[in-house]
């Protein structure tokens, strides 16, 4: 398969270079782009105000083996929307990975990933794509690469579902000890947020830093993907990128508001 990979951890992340070789000793043609720098937690970001620079990078001696690819000043959305509309006219992508994160993307997480950001451009543009991550924030092993492409080889892509991301976790464990695949929901439990200390600047400013921010991984929600990264499972959630509630707007509809608002 063509694949183009990216991340939300920059173009220097050992991750996204052990993904890159796995992926070509598994025979496929792959390219790259990802950001010059680390742009966790950007979402679905874009750079709309600032020009946004590009460079070839060349990492001979990458973990993982020889790393070629493409170094975007912007974010990680920027990255994929630019390879797909022209930064590689020669290159006509069949699949978009993303990843592979350092940390989960599991539960509320989606909704702020940079590398699940990534993941929505090329699936709102109708291409195969899924969101790589592992628990773990120290790099993985080739190992773990290997296993996130075969997951890439072992899924149906002609018969699934367009404008979707095909989010898939690893838990924080070897590769040889995951339990097994889990297909589940993401977790929807929201009551545990990130928190925030307020601390002051030398010249006696008042600023905020986030602290603990992965906390909320660490709540249980029995069914999810986060219950089963807990318990050692590797997960796989479609995540469909429609956001229509079509339920509650017939809802809304039936309470006559145009009536109301003009009456």
């Amino acid at each position: 398969m063509r694949i183009l990979i990216s991340n939300d951890d920059g173009i220097d992340s050992p991750n996204l270079h052990m993904l890159h070789a796995a992926l070509k000793r598994a025979g496929h043609e792959v390219r790259a782009v990802a950001p010059a720098e680390q742009h966790s937690g950007a979402g679905c970001c874009l750079t709309v105000h600032d020009p946004i620079l590009t460079k070839k990078v060349r990492l001979p001696h990458a973990c993982g083996g020889p790393f070629e690819g493409v170094a975007v000043s912007g974010t990680p959305a920027d990255c994929v929307i630019l390879a797909l509309r022209g930064l590689m006219p020669d290159f006509k992508p069949e699949l978009v990975i993303t990843g592979i994160n350092f940390g989960p993307n599991a539960g509320q997480d989606v909704f702020f990933s940079g590398t699940v950001g990534a993941a929505i451009q090329a699936a709102m543009y109708g291409i195969p794509t899924m969101a790589v991550s592992h628990c773990s924030h120290a790099p993985i092993t080739q190992a773990h690469a290997d296993l996130a492409a075969r997951m890439a080889a072992a899924l149906d892509w002609a018969r699934l579902p367009l404008h979707r991301v095909y989010n898939f976790n690893m838990p924080d464990c070897p590769a040889e000890e995951i339990r097994g695949l889990k297909v589940c929901r993401h977790s929807t439990d929201w009551a545990c947020l990130d928190s925030y200390e307020r601390r002051r600047s030398p010249q006696g400013r008042e600023y905020y830093w986030m602290i603990d921010p992965f906390q909320h991984f660490q709540l249980e929600d029995e069914g999810s993907d986060k219950s089963w990264l807990h318990q050692g499972f590797a997960t796989l959630t479609p995540l469909n990128i429609d956001l229509n509630d079509m339920e509650t707007a017939k809802k809304l509809n039936e309470n006559s508001l145009w009536e109301k608002l003009f009456s």
